[in-house]
């Protein structure tokens, strides 16, 4: 289930189903599931896009320090559950926007480098909610 969907789930009373045989079901990525309460900001974005140059840039403008950040692809974040940070970023486009979340939208890394306009819609995206 989407982080979306369980919210939307859980705004509405309805409790998620508990699994009684986890070892039955893999869980679609090898890795553990992140805390990320204790993140300002979720990065949705290829590992490309997170090791370029431009991001630390652009993270160093937006004042947050790289303890305070992480980056995932968009299969992790569907598939995330809990609490989310109060900044997400996608470079994957538009997405369906959590409630009570900030939303950052951008081309990939790649594109937005060599694009001036797309780099003033990101920092006035960022400036808007400051």
């Amino acid at each position: 289930m989407k982080h979306q969907q369980a919210v939307y789930l859980q705004e509405m009373g309805i409790t998620r189903w508990q699994v009684r045989k986890p070892n039955l079901f893999s869980p679609s990525d090898d890795t553990e599931q992140a805390d990320l309460s204790r993140y300002s900001l979720l990065v949705l974005c290829s590992e490309d896009d997170f090791s370029h140059p431009l991001m630390a840039k652009i993270l160093n403008a937006f004042n947050f320090s790289a303890d305070a950040v992480y980056h995932c692809s968009m299969a992790q974040f569907e598939d995330q559950q809990g609490s989310l940070p109060e900044y997400i970023w996608s470079t994957f486009g538009p997405i369906n926007q959590p409630f009570g979340h900030k939303l950052l939208t951008s081309p990939p890394i790649s594109q937005l480098e060599n694009n001036p306009k797309e780099k003033k819609a990101l920092w006035k995206q960022f400036c808007a909610f400051n």
